[in-house]
């Protein structure tokens, strides 16, 4: 990044003040030392700079974005919140004039000086939380809570600042339409972003409650609790990860605190603390009674031994791996909710008794609407071309099974002449025999794989939580320098069969480098289409189960070759 930016604005007058030097550069804006031209007192002067790279509606976007955060600001009222003096446009660029913070942010103060007491963290989360407090109140989410946000004055006070993203809420709670609608904006910070705003959910407090445990984390190890190589990796890990105890980072983190922390990690928003202050208010309760805890013994020799592997794992990038065939990767998908025990244990003895019936009386009529009309041949029929071994590969009433005893994932290839396929009309029927029901019990079907499956596509489905979630995903084996597992497409699914035992039929359309699929007969999601080197034209199918003890059953599985 140019350090020139905005040099010609130094010693213009914008407003009441003078521009003396650059204190920091944004993506499209510069932050100025300036001096009032009628007291001695300094200010912060923030100028709107568009890139010559950036087309028009990127500048508009910005440029909006820019007024919003002045608008927005300038409505609240409180000492832990940036007020702004003033702000309008100087020869056609908006700027905004701030109270000048002399100690810089939260996330240079942790670089520069390593992470904070818990002491120190706990005086900076409760003036965040007060602030973050006010501003829901007052209607409006945050959406970017992050160190580098937070801002250090001179008297060991912070305020938040950067309201540029902000959401207003509707008085029932939700969040209202967004300010700015640029998938950029949207996005927030990946490192800090909570699991619905990953995912375009409707948000309101409670996505700033998430945002802010990331940030508290951070602040008292020096990293977030995720890390990834790209950004749709790392929205991915905070809707499906669990974040690692902050205890195996450091020796002073009680068991309280572990739990006051993943609670406000939790993915789903209603399982958090509520508001900000009652996420402070357990977090100093915990810190109170940190002198009162006693580590036994077994707990002091499992907090090293889990800390020195995860010292030992840190120091190679992050890459899930796949292997044989059939084959396990390891996954990156984690529990988002668990059902109370007993509930899931009566699902699973119920849907194993009935998943054959509820499959006779259900999917002749799914399969009449989705199953291509001229194809006659279930490629499941064929039982000697998929593995079988009658424990995690088996035939049952006429169904393939994949039971998963792994902790990664369980892939089955098709193998037999002629089959290797390019384009193709494909609809297969599923069920979900038991599992975990957590968000992280996916399985789908594998496109195009290589002989040696080292190159392939991945669609793969999970049918719990408000109706389910889809992936799409590349996977590449022979990768030495990047996570073999890319991200393609994701989203919520809207027409799955929401509960064990029911089926599913998924229908896939590949055309060149052009996929389309289907759910029960509706579209999921849009036609995606695969810009790459990979070249996979042609080749195997498969099929997959995630996490450990799901047993999915496939059965009719059709496909028409084009």
């Amino acid at each position: 990044m140019s350090t020139t930016r905005g040099q010609n604005l130094i010693g213009q007058v914008i407003g009441s003040y003078i521009l003396e030097k650059p204190l920091g550069y944004g993506g499209s804006s510069a932050v100025f030392l300036a001096q009032n031209r009628f007291t001695s007192e300094k200010a912060a002067v923030k100028v709107f700079l568009p890139r010559s790279t950036m087309d028009k509606q990127a500048q508009k976007n910005y440029y909006q974005r820019f007024l919003r955060e002045a608008e927005a600001t300038s409505e609240l009222d409180h000492p832990n919140i940036l007020s702004i003096y003033s702000y309008g446009q100087y020869n056609g660029l908006p700027y905004i004039v701030m109270p000048y913070i002399s100690g810089g942010t939260l996330s240079e103060y942790v670089t520069r000086y390593g992470p904070l007491p818990l002491s120190k963290a706990q005086h900076y989360l409760d003036q965040i939380a007060s602030a973050l407090d006010y501003a829901h109140e007052n209607g409006r989410v945050h959406c970017d809570v992050k160190p580098a946000n937070i801002l250090l004055d001179s008297n060991d006070q912070v305020v938040l600042s950067d309201f540029g993203i902000v959401q207003l809420m509707r008085p029932d709670g939700q969040s209202a339409e967004p300010l700015m609608k640029s998938s950029e904006t949207l996005m927030g910070t990946p490192d800090y972003i909570s699991p619905e705003q990953a995912l375009g959910e409707t948000l309101d407090g409670r996505s700033d409650v998430y945002s802010l445990a990331v940030t508290l984390f951070f602040l008292l190890t020096g990293r977030p609790p995720f890390q990834a190589d790209s950004s749709i990796t790392m929205a991915l890990m905070h809707v499906h990860d669990t974040p690692p105890p902050l205890s195996t980072f450091r020796s002073d983190i009680t068991p309280q605190i572990d739990r006051v922390i993943a609670k406000a990690l939790s993915k789903w928003p209603e399982d958090r603390y509520q508001t900000a202050g009652m996420f402070s208010a357990a977090f100093v309760e915990a810190v109170a009674n940190v002198d009162n805890y006693v580590l036994t013994d077994s707990e002091a020799k499992i907090k090293a031994m889990v800390s020195n592997n995860r010292a030992k794992k840190a120091k190679a990038p992050f890459k899930p791996t796949a292997q044989g065939k059939p084959t396990w990767k390891n996954s990156n998908k984690s529990w988002r909710i668990a059902l109370p025990l007993l509930l899931l244990l009566a699902v699973i003895i119920v849907s194993t008794f009935s998943v054959y019936f509820v499959n006779k009386l259900t999917h002749t009529n799914r399969e009449a609407k989705s199953t291509p009309a001229s194809s006659q041949i279930d490629y499941l029929a064929d039982s000697g071309a998929w593995p079988v071994d009658n424990v995690i590969y088996f035939f049952k009433y006429g169904q393939y099974h994949i039971n998963n005893k792994s902790p990664d994932i369980a892939t089955a290839f098709y193998s037999s002449e002629n089959n290797l396929f390019a384009d193709f009309n494909l609809t297969i029927t599923t069920t979900e025999v038991h599992g975990s029901f957590d968000s992280g019990d996916f399985y789908g079907i594998i496109l195009r794989s290589s002989t040696d499956q080292n190159n392939y596509y991945f669609f793969e489905i999970d049918t719990c939580c408000n109706g389910g979630l889809y992936e799409f995903l590349y996977y590449n084996g022979h990768s030495k320098q990047k996570a073999v597992w890319e991200t393609l497409e994701y989203g919520f699914l809207a027409s799955s069969s929401p509960n064990l035992s029911q089926t599913n039929v998924i229908r896939v359309v590949a055309k060149g480098n052009s996929f389309n699929f289907y759910l029960n007969g509706k579209p999921v999601g849009k036609t995606i289409t695969v810009h790459s080197d990979s070249g996979l034209l042609s080749g195997e199918l498969g099929l997959a189960v995630e996490e450990r003890n799901t047993e999915v059953a496939f059965s009719q599985l059709h496909i028409v070759r084009q």
